[in-house]
């Protein structure tokens, strides 16, 4: 017990691949949360895209868009609101998984940050592409594309990042 909480505390690379994977995880949801949360204000004070009945609008009582905005217009007001959001919660992530999950080193700490952006920047565009479409194609709310959008940035993250950019 005493070596997994070792490991938790901040064992890179070196901790057992499920340790490592959990605490990606818990920096994941802290980078998420940073990246909804100011996804959400934006899309509230800076590209108004939340539709009257949006599930942020019904239940927290956000304010929201025109109700005349058509779905294309709230996709790309959407995006810009990502946009917003993006370099903010991957700059926090990338100081959390060189002090917490992975093992710096691999390349020169400009490399690392630079590479640690395009594989980012990678996964934006998938989360990206797939939340504007469930909104142009579906009229999905807003709020499902943003956790659209957050799974998706996930799943390319996660393996880029341990295999690409950091010492697994």
């Amino acid at each position: 017990m005493g070596e997994l909480l070792r490991q938790m505390k901040g064992g890179g690379a070196t901790a057992h691949p499920l340790v490592q994977f959990i605490n990606y995880g818990i920096v994941g949801g802290a980078a998420t949360a940073v990246n909804m949360a100011i996804a959400f204000v934006a899309a509230v004070h800076v590209f108004p895209a939340l539709k009257p009945d949006d599930f942020m609008v019904v239940v927290f009582g956000f304010p929201s868009a025109p109700p005349d905005i058509s779905n294309m217009q709230r996709g790309l007001l959407q995006l810009y609101n990502n946009m917003i959001a993006f370099p903010f919660s991957n700059i926090f992530c990338y100081i959390l998984n060189v002090l917490w999950v992975f093992k710096p080193g691999k390349h020169s700490r400009l490399r690392e940050f630079s590479l640690f952006i395009m594989v980012s920047g990678i996964s934006f565009g998938v989360g990206a592409t797939i939340s504007l479409l469930s909104i142009w194609l579906t009229g999905a709310q807003t709020s499902f594309s943003i956790l659209i959008f957050t799974i998706a940035s996930v799943m390319v993250n996660y393996v880029a990042r341990k295999k690409i950019v950091f010492n697994g």
